[in-house]
Parts: C-alpha cells; structure tokens; sequence
C-alpha cells in the first residue's frame, strides 16, 4: 500500500515524495534569492542552507540507494537507453552540485575556508549554483517521467 505512488506514473511513494519535494525546494532556493535581492541576507542563508541540507539528506536517504538497487546493475553493465543516460547525467550533474553548494556554504556562512580559498564574488558563485541547481533538478524530473513511462 506504501510502496504505490499518488502521482499515477507508477514509481513508488518515496520517488513520487522526492520529485515534489525537490521542485519545493527549488522554489525555496527562489524565494532565497528573493530576499537576498532585497538585503535580508540572513533568512536568504537560511533558506539556501535548509535547501541544502534537505537535499543532502535526501540524496542519502533516497537517491543514493535508488541509484544502487535499481539503476547502477544496468549501468555497470553498459546497457544504453534513454533512461539509464539521463540516470548517469544526473548522478555527474548532482554530484557537482552538491560540492559547489556545500562550497559556497562554507565560503558564504562559516569561517573554516582559509581567505585565500575564498571566493569575492558572491553573486557570480550563488546564481551559478542556483542556475545548476535548477538544471538538476530539470533533470532529475525527467529521469522520473522517463523511468515511469
């Protein structure tokens, strides 16, 4: 009863929950940016930070074992077809993104990077991220319709 989705395509509760609350996320990393435009940096930090730290545990959580259980024998294997492209786009994509993010909240929020490792430019790394992040998550939505089509 759990294991069925509420979206109609098929996949499973935990794919169908993910999908919806990484497209929420993404509209949090806007609404972030919104307040930094309007100099409210420190519910900006939050809502980026809570983005990513959601995302991460979600990456942990439900995408890595995704990735092994279902996807990494066909992978292994070499099988090419659309679904098993897009998976492997999406695992390169989202494992950059998640170090630029994890980079850029170091930089931007703790003291732990050294100054001469520290990026000046904030709004050149920030909106690079967020444009990446959303390409992944464009991304990640089209592995879901592919994969449950």
């Amino acid at each position: 009863m759990f294991a069925d989705g509420f979206l109609g395509r098929g996949a499973t509760l935990g794919a169908d929950l993910n999908l919806l609350v990484q497209l929420g996320l993404g509209l949090l990393l806007l609404v972030g940016m919104g307040l930094a435009r309007r100099g409210a940096y420190r519910a900006h930090g939050f809502c980026q930070a809570s983005a990513f730290i959601v995302t991460l545990a979600l990456t942990f959580a439900w995408m890595i074992p995704s990735l092994r259980d279902i996807y990494a024998p066909s992978l292994v294997r070499g099988v090419v077809n659309r679904v098993n492209v897009a998976v492997a786009a999406h695992v390169v994509l989202g494992s950059a993104v998640l170090l630029l993010g994890a980079w850029v909240v170091l930089v931007a929020a703790t003291p732990l990077v050294p100054a001469r490792l520290r990026f000046q430019n904030y709004k050149l790394w920030m909106r690079t991220l967020l444009s990446l992040w959303w390409a992944e998550i464009a991304l990640g939505a089209l592995t879901y319709f592919w994969a449950t089509s």
